[in-house]
């Protein structure tokens, strides 16, 4: 059978995958996560989250060797420091999987340096909806605040949830520093729980820095913040110093940021 793709007819065969319910519906999880000198840190960690994932979906988990297959995809394509995705989605009569890897260079030093810029996004997080909770493959409210970031030559965009406090950014999590004190917005706000929100919240607390999950305002950030920070699996810590043109303390990257940095890239090392 004959479809129309793009400016060409082709064969219905050759794209099968995109007629399963996971593409055409949006229909499954999705990981994403670096590759370090070839290792990949925290893997259990992304895997048992995709998996938990599909259990919510109503999607049957993966029975795949993951580090075999990453491991194989490093070494064919000649990878060491990669952005790797695995995408899992909804066949008819089984889960398909796409593992992809790719080398990493999206944040330099001197992106760390001069630290993220943010928005804050037109589009509110629904808490009332636990799909915030997933990483699924319906992303698209993510996807409009960051391109609302690009489009403004931003580097970010801060969502706020229909309460209007900060649930974290459009693909990452948000951390206040107020007087040596971390505040970061609550899972019950909106916030994504993240692999390395977890890990940087643990590490803080064993510099023996208090960490308090609460709601934070856009006020908490403008008035109160000595400095701020995002976290990703991709991001690491990097420090937020300015949001809709607004200088977050004195708009340089603050002390402690750095220091979360350099504990959390001992980790990976």
């Amino acid at each position: 059978m004959k479809i129309f793709c793009n400016s060409k007819l082709i064969e219905k065969e050759s794209l099968e995958e995109v007629f399963e319910p996971g593409f055409l519906f949006g229909w499954g999880a999705f990981e994403t996560f670096r590759a370090y000198s070839g290792k990949v840190p925290f893997l259990d960690l992304h895997i048992a989250r995709l998996n938990d994932a599909l259990n919510a979906l109503g999607i049957e988990e993966l029975k795949v060797d993951f580090k075999t297959r990453i491991n194989e995809l490093l070494r064919v394509n000649n990878l060491e420091d990669a952005y790797i995705r695995i995408t899992a989605y909804k066949k008819r009569e089984s889960t398909g999987v796409l593992i992809y890897a790719d080398k990493f260079g999206y944040y330099p030093q001197s992106a760390y340096e001069k630290g993220f810029t943010a928005v804050i996004s037109p589009y509110r997080r629904n808490i009332n909806n636990n799909f915030y909770t997933i990483k699924s493959l319906s992303y698209l409210e993510n996807r409009l605040s960051w391109f609302e970031a690009q489009k403004q030559s931003k580097d970010e965009a801060l969502v706020l949830n229909e309460d209007g406090f900060l649930s974290g950014g459009s693909r990452s999590n948000l951390f206040i520093i107020k007087n040596q004190e971390v505040v970061t917005p609550s899972i019950e706000s909106g916030a994504f729980d993240g692999i390395t929100r977890k890990i940087v919240i643990s590490e803080l607390k064993k510099m023996d820095i208090n960490v308090k999950e609460e709601k934070t305002s856009i006020e908490d950030l403008f008035s109160c913040a000595n400095e701020a920070f995002l976290t990703s699996a991709l991001l690491e810590a990097m420090p937020l110093v300015e949001c809709d043109n607004k200088a977050i303390s004195n708009g340089k990257p603050g002390d402690l940021t750095i220091r979360i940095l350099k504990q959390y890239k001992s980790l990976i090392s």
